[in-house]
């Protein structure tokens, strides 16, 4: 035991350092939503402000101290607070490069000023010894290092439970809004935590600097290690992650007696500094995911890009692009020519990273990992087994596929921040314990040998150029290829609506490790190729801190596939053949870092609009109206329309001058009045045919949403659910769909119970459905979207079926389209980007995607949200066609009384997730429980005469024109109340 102890002191104070710096990570975290990857950095920049002031310019190491923590950690806050302001309603891959841009920032620009060698960090607390504990010296420094993390650590806790501003710090992650009409600015609390956490994070640098050799990278990744410790408190708990830290400090520590010093070998030497990361990357894993949802404050802003150049003009780029590449090795001498290579092996890394991230909106920051991977398993076919030069490339790439598989884990489980923490402890374990064993590259420093391949052709620079090039070519080709077939389509469904994608009959879980196994074989084909360019590789070669470069620079460039990995590539490489400079590549890690800031605040790259219609004019394409389009009104980070206020983030739903308030014009009034909706005649079903919900409850934490709640929707007729908001209307569809689990009860769908089935599963069972909120996929045209509608059920969850359909498919599938566009009347629409159109055609969008797919019964909620009374009366001819066109069931969510009274043949309404009625549409009306819930008014009796009329005749109701209600007690009104999102909708 006394062997364990001066280790055991040692990590209790480097745990202590880190749990100080992860109190401070989890306390903006809570507070923004925010997960600041460059806490680190914050940390560094604070070590550095501390040596430049004590040891370049003198000063006592009091003031250097308090200048360098006391001054720079608020500072830093501030700028922070602001950035993550900014940053509340972009997409969680901006928020994620924005943080990884300020390290790349921090890291290049102090290495550029002071050097890659480590500078000696001057030593300022008392070294001596102030007692012995069962023959161990525990020293001053080692005491106050602990005493002030703990102190802060405890302070903070008790600030965060008892004072007024601590108090106001838990409301604004509960409910910032309550917070703000209580008097207190949910910007200045924020504001403040900021301050708090980077004020810890400049405390831990400056406390561990001294026990390091100042080096950036170091510093940097060191304070990193703090992920863990957050982790452990499930990036909530502050007494958990202090403690958190300490046991990751006390545990990382041990294991450099077990590893470095009693039993030394690459494998237990590398795992005491990847101890964190381990624990980071478990935790992630083994944790429940209600417990790891991003902290989204903010609604998003949906911005979404649809412009691809004409055809004529990629095509003549394609040529012109060719044409250069070929001439390189005639324009540049020599001694530059592998650079040029080492231009084009990049390409090929930044389109399989593309495919992750650009494609299916996926986040990697182990893709280095993946071309190590190649690289040495190049080496060892070619050189250790003497297997044929491409026999081992493929080989290599084949490797590193169930690896892809292995990162793809976390993916199913977890998305944005977490995957991006997942996925870098994972390179970083595998970069500390993975590099130095032989199966990859071994302690030596000469590393792994990759030869060329036997043929004196490639021998030469030049000649091994122009195979790059070849496999440049063909790697391009695959991901246009993949971006244009069934599996493109399914991974750009999965970036923009996985919701949407799953409820359509395709296992996401499939499409995710089908997309990291594809992104990782041509990774690591990438890494083969790269071994042949330089002749032996090494770790060093693919270090974990390059994944991050690799991300920044990916997300700043332009363009769309393949076009974006050549900027990437020629920006990241070119530069150093031409500036010969030994800092050219921090200075450019910096210019990289900043770039990503740049563009992470303002939600993407730069647009030229100009540029565009140019190329729009010149490859003989009508210039697009827009191509850049935020979402749609009533979808979330919608842009509010001209002359209205945005509500925010989490408000309760308020009246608003609804779109039926608006006069029509004169046609358009004179069109609603033509249309007669007559409901369709109940077509007799089947024995167990449709859904039925059999006393269903569920709920959320101690929140009862649903309370033993049933009912039965058969095909061949419409069944309406109904309620005032809050009723558990939208919980209920989620239950039947497979979104949410209800705590008891059951879901038949045709007689079979899928209460544990998931949604895919359901929605190739037959189940389709739309959403309250819109899910449509936005990067995509109008006939993608309905092409989705069916082809998503035939991927299901086997893994070929993703790849590509076949020829009777893709006619089934083209006639599917052609028919629900017909019906739905968008034919005219199909070529049109979905991002551009109005919400009424955005329903008839999602109505037509439903359609399209093999689905006997549809659950549509609230198709007419949004609507205007033109595009009210449509939608209702469209529906009631459905039913008359097949054996179709429909349980429809609406709150449009006039549209549920003509269409609808059985009615259930639901009250604070209890049922109080069911009936016919005249019985619903006549009800007073329902008028008193939910019509309320007396203009209910009118209603419930008109609607007696109605159920006996197939004219249109009396009260026709009723279009919705200004609040929920009155159906007649002329207007519509914005109706917010069900409990866990």
């Amino acid at each position: 035991m006394n062997d364990l102890l001066p280790f055991v002191i040692i990590g209790l104070v480097s745990g202590s350092v880190y749990g100080l710096a992860a109190t401070g990570l989890v306390l903006t975290y809570k507070t923004s939503g925010i997960f600041n990857l460059a806490h680190g950095a914050v940390a560094t920049t604070a070590a550095y402000t501390f040596y430049f002031l004590r040891v370049q310019h003198g000063l006592p190491w009091g003031l250097a101290a308090l200048l360098s923590v006391g001054v720079v950690g608020p500072a830093l806050g501030l700028l922070l607070e602001l950035m993550a302001r900014r940053l509340a309603e972009v997409r969680v891959v901006y928020k994620i490069v924005a943080t990884i841009g300020i390290i790349l920032a921090v890291q290049g620009f102090f290495t550029a000023r002071y050097g890659a060698q480590s500078q000696t960090f001057p030593t300022f607390l008392p070294t001596g010894s102030a007692f012995t504990l069962s023959g161990t010296v525990v020293t001053w420094d080692q005491i106050i290092i602990t005493a002030i993390a703990l102190i802060a650590t405890a302070g903070l806790y008790l600030f965060f439970r008892f004072a007024r501003l601590g108090l106001a710090m838990r409301g604004v992650v509960d409910d910032p809004e309550l917070l703000d009409s209580a008097g207190t600015n949910p910007v200045a609390v924020r504001r403040w935590s900021w301050v708090i956490g980077s004020t810890f994070a400049c405390l831990a640098g400056v406390l561990l600097a001294p026990s390091l050799s100042l080096d950036a990278l170091l510093l940097t990744l060191l304070v990193v290690q703090a992920f863990g410790a957050a982790a452990l408190g499930y990036f909530s708990s502050l007494p958990l992650t202090y403690a958190g830290g300490l046991v990751v400090g006390v545990l990382a520590s041990i294991l450099t007696k077990y590893g470095a010093v009693t039993h030394p070998n690459a494998l237990l030497t590398g795992l005491p500094p990847s101890t964190p990361f381990l624990v980071l990357f478990a935790v992630l894993l083994l944790t429940p995911r209600r417990r790891l949802v991003d902290r989204r404050l903010s609604a998003r802003l949906l911005v979404t890009d649809t412009w691809r150049a004409p055809a004529r003009i990629q095509v003549s780029g394609a040529v012109v692009l060719a044409a250069l590449a070929v001439a390189v090795p005639f324009l540049v001498g020599s001694s530059r020519i592998p650079t040029y290579t080492d231009a084009l092996l990049k390409v090929i890394l930044f389109l399989s990273l593309g495919l992750l991230v650009r494609t299916s909106g996926q986040v990697s920051l182990a893709h280095a990992a993946f071309a190590a991977i190649g690289a040495a398993s190049m080496g060892h076919f070619t050189t250790g087994l003497g297997l044929p030069w491409l026999v081992a490339l493929l080989l290599a790439g084949l490797v590193a596929i169930p690896v892809g598989a292995v990162i793809a884990i976390p993916a199913i489980r977890l998305s944005g921040v977490f995957l991006a923490l997942a996925t870098f402890g994972f390179g970083i374990a595998l970069e500390q314990m993975g590099y130095p064993l032989k199966i990859l590259f071994g302690s030596s420093t000469s590393g792994v040998r990759v030869p060329r391949p036997g043929l004196s052709a490639f021998e030469s620079d030049r000649g091994y150029y122009y195979l790059v090039l070849i496999f440049v070519a063909l790697v391009a080709a695959l991901v246009v290829g993949v971006h244009r077939s069934r599996l493109g389509r399914l991974l750009r469904g999965l970036s923009d609506s996985p919701t949407a994608l799953a409820t359509h009959g395709a296992s996401v879980n499939t499409t995710r490790v089908l997309v990291f196994c594809l992104s990782a074989f041509v990774a690591a084909i990438y890494g083969g190729l790269y071994g042949g360019s330089v002749s032996a590789v090494t770790g060093s070669s693919f270090s974990s801190f390059s994944s991050l470069v690799i991300l920044a620079v990916l997300v700043i460039s332009l363009g769309g596939e393949p076009w974006y990995a050549f900027l990437a590539a020629a920006g990241m490489v070119l530069p150093s053949a031409y500036i010969t400079n030994e800092n050219t590549t921090n200075w450019l890690n910096f210019l990289f870092g900043v770039s990503a800031i740049a563009v992470s605040l303002s939600g993407g790259p730069p647009r030229n609009v100009a540029l565009r219609r140019l190329a729009d004019r010149l490859g003989g394409r009508p210039a697009e109206a827009a191509t850049v389009t935020a979402a749609p009104a009533g979808e979330p980070g919608a842009t509010p329309a001209a002359g209205t206020d945005a509500p925010a983030a989490g408000a309760p739903a308020v009246d608003v001058p609804a779109v039926d308030a608006l006069p029509l014009d004169a046609a358009a009034a004179a069109e609603v009045a033509a249309i007669s909706i007559e409901r369709p005649a109940a077509v007799a079903a089947a024995p167990d045919s449709g859904i039925e919900v059999e006393k269903v409850s569920v709920r959320f934490g101690g929140n009862l949403a649903v309370d033993s709640f049933s009912l039965i929707a058969p095909q061949g007729r419409v069944t309406g659910l109904i309620g005032p908001n809050g009723a558990g209307k939208t919980t209920t569809f989620n239950a039947c769909s497979g979104l949410v689990r209800p705590s008891s009860g059951r879901v038949r769908l045709h007689g079979s119970d899928v209460s544990r089935l998931p949604p895919s599963a359901r929605a190739r069972g037959g189940l389709g459905r739309t959403f309250q909120r819109m899910e449509l996929f936005d990067s995509m045209s109008v006939r993608e979207n309905i092409v989705l509608g069916r082809e998503a059920s035939m991927a299901g969850v086997r893994p070929w079926r993703h790849l590509a359909g076949t020829r009777a498919q893709r006619r089934v599938v083209a006639e599917a389209v052609e028919r629900a566009a017909a019906t739905c009347g968008i034919t005219d629409l199909l070529d049109r980007p979905v991002g551009i159109l109005s919400t009424g055609e955005r329903r008839l969008v999602e109505l037509a995607r439903c359609l399209a797919g093999p689905f006997d019964m549809l659950l549509l909620d609230e198709p007419s949200s949004g609507l205007n009374r033109l595009e009210t009366a449509r939608f209702g001819e469209v529906l009631a066609e459905v039913i008359r066109q097949g054996d179709v069931g429909v349980l429809l969510i609406e709150h449009d009384m006039a549209l549920v009274m003509e269409v609808c043949h059985y009615i259930y309404v639901l009250d604070f997730g209890v049922p109080i009625f069911e009936g016919t549409p005249a019985e619903v009306a006549a009800s007073d429980a329902v008028r008193a819930a939910y019509l309320g008014s007396e203009a209910a009796t009118a209603d419930a005469s008109d609607a007696s009329d109605a159920s006996d005749t197939p004219e249109t109701p009396g009260g026709s024109d009723q279009t919705g209600e200004t609040g929920p007690a009155d159906p007649a009104a002329p207007s519509r109340q914005t109706v917010s999102q069900e409990v866990g909708s």
